[in-house]
């Protein structure tokens, strides 16, 4: 009797559960589905508080009967950053971002997951302004006569999210001087209050501090684009302009990288590390290496070995120097010359070309890259009338692209370029872009760090003359950046997002877009997937209210360029315009002409 009555307790213990058969006591066997609740919804993370929510675990059986199961099933979130929870469902969020993640349940193979939108809310003040009124003078009547203009950065920009420094310029708009700048999307909703604390050329430029730059970043890295715009009004609130709005995007993946890239004031190579955070680029070499003026160069793929031109047009000179050491490793001046180098992704050779002063191979060198001695040359038909230049190794290894001269001049400069490419064991060069005529010129061709996509340059003889300086390849005005499939080959077309004018340079087109070149890795588009890449290019282009440097050679450009960078969606359709718009590099030096930017998969320090 007594077992008879203990089983009767025991069974009614398991019943007051649920109704049916399986539930708690009995564990998760037979577990066929989970629901969480609530679902699907939205939250607040305001002023730097947790948002807070209770969830629900739901078990359904076998049997068809359910069960609370919250207690037995772990909860989490696809993105942890954003959150965890307490044994009992509780939910506690992040405090200092935002963004949209997926909660989840798991109790062994059955899985269950609903949405949660984490919207982060917070009104700040720029600690650099100072003396601003109270906040409600926002609230005055709407006036569209004092509204602002954003000049910079353009609309739609994508940025990565370790970029750190992104300005943004405005014109303040009749009498404002206190200004209320906004950021949303689903899940940002944050406004910073500001002065006109850095003015320049009758407007404001202001610079997110870290804090805001990390709410932004963080709350947004691979997500759907923010809103931007400004209020503007006085100290009384007399009346509230109200900018048109922009878009920017940050990219999933932070960037990484080094950056080496020439600048003229020094004549020095200056580089910068992306994984630094350093607030500037720093001198690398200059001409304290052979007591001359190093000009052109590449970087080995891993960054140990650069090799540079020396003296520019119509020398040739080379130095190959280990980049830990700064020691010079060939002989100088006792080398095969050559202008314009390329490094296979293994660092053990890389292609060079010389068609100046004093040449006798215009063919592809593949140079040793420990000596700097000849190994072979790839012949691809090149003379001196038709020399070989530019060449460009592909990240895979197979291929070389380059250029053919078809008005010969030097390496730097020259007419009517055509793009090939080639094997790199050698054999029949494969024809990608052909001059169109006499009157245009094509050149700096780049692979893409999926071997897919070649870059390259195309400008026009705007005087129409076939030897206009204006198209020789050298800081041409018209320099546009092109676009071709070095796989299937094609017609090429225009990156018409990193071409486009910002605000600041009008209806001016003619902005000397030149020598792209990619960083080397593929970053993910966003948390669904997809492949992205960066390219760096010089450019006249206005940076906002900052007007680009002097040229160093008004005749051929009376500006000097800047250093841009602009994504690239490696999975955009043939045929489909695969850039966003562009930003400058925050890290150069703004008073001098940067350009000749090459990239390497890390900066490997002085020893």
């Amino acid at each position: 009797m007594r077992l008879s009555l203990l089983v009767v307790v025991v069974l009614g213990a398991c019943s007051s559960h649920h109704s049916g058969g399986g539930g708690p006591d009995g564990g998760l066997d037979g577990v066929t589905a989970l629901a969480i609740t609530p679902a699907n919804q939205t939250l607040t993370i305001a002023q730097g508080v947790a948002a807070t929510s209770q969830y629900t675990v739901m078990a359904t059986y076998g049997d068809g009967n359910t069960a609370d199961v919250t207690s037995l099933v772990p909860l989490s979130l696809a993105d942890g950053t954003l959150g965890g929870f307490g044994a009992d469902g509780a939910f506690t969020s992040a405090t200092d971002h935002g963004g949209a993640t997926q909660v989840v349940a798991q109790a062994g193979s059955v899985q269950a997951t609903t949405g949660v939108t984490l919207v982060f809310q917070a009104t700040y003040t720029d600690p650099n302004s100072t003396g601003l009124p109270n906040t409600s003078v926002f609230s005055g009547p709407a006036d569209p006569t004092r509204a602002p203009t954003l000049m910079y950065p353009n609309d739609g920009v994508l940025v990565p999210p370790n970029l750190g420094r992104l300005e943004f310029h405005f014109l303040p708009g009749t009498s404002n001087t206190a200004f209320a700048l906004s950021f949303k999307n689903t899940v940002t909703d944050v406004t910073v209050y500001l002065a006109c604390t850095t003015p320049l050329n009758s407007g404001c430029i202001f610079q997110p501090d870290p804090t805001l730059w990390s709410w932004l970043s963080a709350t947004n890295r691979g997500g759907d684009p923010l809103t931007w715009s400004l209020q503007g009004t006085d100290a009384n609130g007399t009346g509230v302009g109200t900018s048109s709005s922009m878009a920017l995007q940050f990219s999933n993946d932070p960037i990484n990288g080094g950056l080496y890239y020439w600048t003229t004031t020094t004549e020095s190579i200056m580089r910068y590390d992306f994984g630094s955070g350093a607030g500037s680029g720093e001198k690398y070499a200059g001409t304290e290496l052979e007591s001359a003026c190093i000009g052109c160069h590449a970087l080995s793929r891993d960054g140990t070995k650069l090799v540079a031109e020396v003296n520019g047009q119509n020398d040739g000179r080379t130095a190959l120097v280990d980049v830990a050491t700064k020691a010079v490793m060939n002989t100088f001046g006792s080398t095969p010359k050559s202008i314009f180098e390329s490094w296979n992704p293994s660092g053990s050779q890389y292609a060079a070309v010389y068609a100046d002063t004093g040449a006798t191979n215009f063919n592809l060198m593949i140079m040793d890259g420990t000596a700097s001695t000849l190994v072979n040359t790839i012949d691809v038909g090149g003379s001196a009338t038709h020399p070989t230049d530019h060449p460009d190794w592909s990240a895979d290894g197979s291929r070389i692209a380059y250029v053919t001269q078809g008005i010969a001049g030097t390496c730097q400069r020259f007419h009517n370029g055509s793009i090939y490419q080639v094997a790199a064991g050698g054999g029949t060069p494969q024809l990608l872009v052909q001059a169109a005529s006499n009157l245009e010129n094509n050149y700096y061709p780049a692979y893409g760090p999926d071997n897919h996509f070649i870059i390259f340059d195309h400008s026009t003889c705007t005087s129409n003359s076939q030897t206009g300086e204006e198209c020789d390849a050298d800081s041409d005005p018209t320099a546009t950046l092109m676009v071709v499939d070095s796989n299937s080959g094609g017609a090429a077309y225009a990156m018409t997002n990193a071409n486009k004018p910002g605000i600041a340079d009008g209806s001016t087109t003619a902005l000397t877009n030149t020598f792209p070149k990619w960083n080397p890795f593929t970053f993910q588009t966003n948390s669904a997937g997809g492949h992205l890449a960066w390219i760096t290019f010089a450019s006249t282009r206005k940076y906002g209210l900052r007007s680009p440097p002097t040229g160093t050679e008004p005749d051929e450009n009376a500006s000097g360029t800047l250093l841009w960078m602009a994504a690239v969606d490696l999975d955009a359709p043939a045929g489909n315009d695969p850039s966003f718009v562009p930003f400058a590099l925050p890290f150069q030096d703004l008073t001098t002409s940067n350009h000749i930017a090459q990239w390497t998969e890390q900066v490997v320090q002085i020893q």
